[in-house]
């Protein structure tokens, strides 16, 4: 009994310790609180797979991947964690996305691979003419391949020639 107390106590000092947040403030710029909506954008891995996305719970050692499908799927946040292990700290949401299954998010990494929509924060510099023009066309090549509805396209369009 002692040797299983003692080998707790060694593995729980490589464990991740993690402290529950109300809210957090993301590196592009947004307050997320539980409760929250996020929206995905696209997987960054091979074939539109979510890297920074992945099955969480019981069935988190599962190397399913998830896939493309999930682009543009709103999914709520349930928890909001600050984790720590072996010095680093990273925060991690978990979500849902109406169904059974949880998710977890790696919210920074997701934002600086646009595995979520909201990854770029928006800049107040005026825009020049060429770079409106390549923006139209990227917005354009989004909503052809189904990344943005053509709601989104039309009020991207707008603020752009604003």
């Amino acid at each position: 009994m002692k040797k299983i107390i003692l080998l707790l106590l060694l593995v729980s000092g490589f464990v991740n310790a993690q402290e529950n947040l109300k809210e957090y403030v993301a590196s592009n710029g947004i307050t997320y609180k539980v409760g929250d909506m996020v929206l995905l954008g696209r997987g960054s891995g091979g074939q539109g797979t979510f890297v920074y996305l992945k099955i969480a719970g019981w069935m988190a050692g599962s190397s399913t991947q998830i896939g493309s499908a999930y682009s543009g799927l709103n999914v709520e946040i349930k928890k909001i964690k600050k984790q720590k292990f072996k010095g680093a700290e990273k925060i991690v949401f978990t979500v849902g996305g109406g169904n059974i299954t949880n998710y977890s998010l790696e919210i920074e990494e997701a934002i600086g691979s646009c595995e979520i929509k909201d990854c770029n924060t928006q800049s107040n510099a005026p825009v020049s003419q060429t770079d409106k023009y390549d923006q139209l066309k990227k917005l354009k090549a989004l909503l052809a391949d189904g990344t943005l509805t053509q709601e989104e396209y039309e009020a991207e369009k707008k603020k752009l020639l604003n």
